[in-house]
């Protein structure tokens, strides 16, 4: 009897001990880091392009009797191919001037191609805040560089973040 009844009770403690059964989830959505929002890029151009030819949420494109300029945010983290899609031309083949500025980096740098009117010549600069890359670029034809009245000189050095 005594077998029997330590049985019983040994029943009755291992009863409350059970295994407890763990599960993991498993989502199909893509978790993607939230980005800083892009901030405001401040410019001053010439009076001729004051209003946007083409704009876009990133990009604003101003298209003047003698010259084009482009204002556009692409994503941070690949210089090389924010200057290829800018250009056409690798890093490597250009001169690219690196420096701060208010606390970001930017790239000056110039180039040549061949256009349907003859040569063409384009500057940018890049302003790199490790999320965006802000660019302002610039294509005009090469035979008006006497007859331009812009001064570009004044149109680089207004390119900043605000």
């Amino acid at each position: 009897m005594k077998m029997y009844v330590l049985a019983v009770l040994l029943a009755a403690f291992l009863c409350g001990c059970g295994q407890v059964q763990t599960m993991e989830t498993v989502d199909d959505t893509l978790v993607e880091p939230v980005m800083a929002p892009p901030r405001e890029i401040s410019v001053e151009l010439p009076g001729e392009a004051a209003v946007p030819t083409m704009e876009s949420e990133s990009s604003r494109f101003y298209l003047c009797k003698d010259y084009e300029i482009a204002v556009e945010t692409m994503e941070s983290g690949d210089l090389p191919a924010t200057i290829r899609a800018l250009t056409g031309y690798e890093p490597e083949e250009l001169t690219v001037m690196e420096r701060e500025q208010d606390g970001v980096k930017r790239y000056d740098f110039v180039w040549a191609s061949a256009g349907e009117q003859g040569e063409r010549l384009g500057r940018a600069a890049i302003l790199d805040d490790g999320n965006y890359h802000y660019t302002l670029s610039v294509l005009r034809d090469a035979d008006t560089t006497e007859t331009l009245q812009v001064v570009w000189h004044q149109v680089f050095s207004s390119f900043s973040l605000a």
